[in-house]
């Protein structure tokens, strides 16, 4: 999984309008998991994932690979197809 590099810049609303979501990325290493820091863009709230080959820690809450997807892909506007991926058009 790649993402894009981010500047984490607190406050940063140059791309978006809105404040950033600061980025981290952190190497698993013995028995602890991989994981992504998300952060706030304008405080300090922050989310917790940690995944693995079989599936994803979302601040404490464990679950399947497919069992995220089909909690949050909706969310995010995207539709699976059969196989494929599709994203659909935000609402105005």
């Amino acid at each position: 999984m790649k993402i894009e590099k981010r500047s984490n810049r607190f406050y940063d609303t140059s791309r978006y309008g809105y404040p950033q979501i600061r980025v981290y990325h952190k190497k698993g290493y013995g028995k602890k998991s991989p994981r992504y820091l998300l952060k706030c863009g304008c405080c300090e709230k922050k989310v917790e994932i940690y995944y693995g080959n079989d599936g994803l820690e979302i601040n404490g809450v464990n679950g399947s690979i497919e069992n995220w997807r089909d909690i949050l892909l909706p969310l995010l506007l995207i539709e699976r197809k059969e196989d494929k991926i599709v994203a659909k058009k935000a609402p105005k």
